[in-house]
């Protein structure tokens, strides 16, 4: 009977050996992962800087003292998901520890998406992008980050992203966060104003004030018959659709405020009148006695019917509305403005025509004819399209000089219903959201350039596609598995 033999001594030590290299070899690439994972160093290499920060962020970023909490509810297919992820992972590499992102799928993360909605008070079904330090928070949605090229949609084309501006907005957003300080908006009442809160009623300012509180505002409500002088913490001051004229007191405490360097933003349609008329003609604005109407094919329907709902679509080249190019803004129940080109008045030329309809909108002088639904363009006496829906007066503004101060600030718009609870929509909320934050300084990020996308085509020959191919699929596979038969063999040996 054959008794097994002891291990050879060599053999054993050979196990061993490659037990312990297996180890080793684990050991360290666990830590090389680790090491990467804790300590990395990013650069961008692209030719354009695309993915470099700005000096401005950079240093920000670097300020906090605190964490920021940054939570991304995208739905997953988004097509700003891969850019929206590569700045913030810029932003987590300077600021490290102090910014804390997550992301929330509503799609893949249903309990956790409500819990959020339910906490901050926003829709599932919008895709924003949510800052928050401390009790404060502000939304960025997507479609404020990005630009889009329209220009080929006649031709049945789909958008093209044009530029990038989510580090304009992200840095804006953490800075207004940090600030530490909540501004507040007066809105008046006593007049028959719109009802900022209200979201029982059709008329109401619900929905526009909630997307205001969402921007660290607060609208205070403001009767001046009771307190004849608008309070020195104002930020800024909204007339909204009132259906009564202001008294003259109440009249010359928004002139004191406005000529103190304040912000003002009046809403009025053309069933409106605030008494307001003469402060912003002094500005070089006047409220037309108009209503904008047209006539046009609505849907299927034949013939031209009357539209009194006018149509802004072209946007002048100011910070306020440069990203709403391309889009169309409704403003129904609207009147028109003019510049008031008074000789000798210094404050025309800071006069900005904010918003224009088409050439086919004209205003409408009678209202009568108006009730009757058949206006006539009476030459001489109604006002020919295009026709301005909003000004913008910035008395900071030297002109040709290009030199900004502080100075008084006002937007004039003519309708106040495109906010109501039961028109507004995502264009009427951008419009008022931009200009209240250009009048609040807000602007503050806009020194950050946006990011030009660009596009770069790699061509490739057929040739050397299959080269490429037959390299990666065949000889590479083959090349190792020669390798391995060698080996092998060589160990037998």
């Amino acid at each position: 009977m054959k008794t097994p033999s002891a291990p050879h001594p060599l053999r054993l030590r050979l196990r061993l050996n490659n037990a312990l290299t297996i180890v080793l070899s684990v050991a360290i690439l666990v830590m090389v992962n680790y090491l990467g994972y804790k300590y990395y160093y990013r650069q961008d290499l692209s030719k354009s800087g695309y993915y470099q920060l700005s000096e401005k962020t950079v240093h920000i970023l670097r300020s906090l003292t605190e964490p920021v909490r940054v939570t991304v509810c995208l739905v997953n297919n988004s097509p700003l998901r891969t850019e929206i992820d590569n700045l913030l992972r810029q932003y987590k590499y300077v600021a490290g520890d102090r910014l804390q992102i997550e992301y929330v799928d509503p799609a893949l993360h249903l309990d956790r998406a409500e819990a959020l909605a339910k906490r901050l008070k926003f829709d599932l079904r919008e895709n924003v992008v949510i800052f928050e330090y401390r009790d404060r928070h502000k939304f960025i949605n997507d479609k404020d980050i990005v630009d889009y090229d329209m220009s080929g949609a006649m031709l049945g084309q789909a958008p093209r992203v044009k530029s990038f501006k989510g580090e304009q907005q992200f840095t804006a957003a953490i800075l207004s966060l940090i600030e530490g300080k909540l501004l507040k908006v007066y809105v008046t009442t006593g007049h028959g104003e719109r009802e900022f809160g209200n979201m029982s009623v059709p008329g109401g300012y619900g929905e526009i004030d909630l997307r205001i509180r969402r921007e660290n505002v607060e609208t205070i409500p403001l009767d001046l018959a009771e307190f004849p002088s608008v309070p020195s913490d104002a930020d800024a001051v909204i007339v909204a659709g009132p259906k009564v004229p202001f008294r003259a007191p109440e009249a010359e405490a928004i002139a004191k405020y406005v000529e103190a360097k304040g912000k003002l933003i009046v809403l009025e349609g053309a069933e409106s009148v605030s008494g307001l008329e003469p402060l912003l003609a002094k500005y070089g604005i006047r409220m037309d006695n108009d209503q904008v109407v047209a006539f046009g094919k609505v849907g299927g329907m034949t013939g031209e019917i009357l539209i009194t709902t006018a149509l802004g679509t072209h946007y002048a080249d100011h910070p306020a509305v440069r990203g709403l190019q391309g889009l169309s803004l409704q403003m129904p129940d609207a009147r028109s403005l003019s510049v008031l080109p008074e000789k000798g008045n210094p404050n025309a030329p800071k006069v900005i025509s904010l918003l224009q309809t088409p050439e086919v909108f004209w205003g409408e002088t009678d209202p009568k004819e108006v009730a009757d639904q058949n206006p006539k363009r009476d030459a001489g006496v109604d006002i020919p399209g295009p026709l301005t829906l909003a000004m913008l007066y910035d008395g900071g503004e030297v002109p040709g000089q290009g030199i900004h101060v502080a100075g008084t600030r006002i937007v004039a718009i003519g309708s106040s219903a495109f906010l109501v609870n039961q028109y507004i929509d995502g264009v009427g909320v951008d419009f008022f959201l931009n200009i209240l934050n250009w009048m609040l300084k807000r602007e503050m990020a806009l020194g950050i350039s946006p990011k030009a996308a660009q596009e770069f085509s790699l061509s490739i020959p057929q040739f050397q596609r299959q080269s490429a191919s037959s390299f990666a699929l065949g000889v590479v596979p083959l090349a190792c598995a020669l390798l391995g038969v060698a080996v092998y063999f060589a160990r037998r040996k």
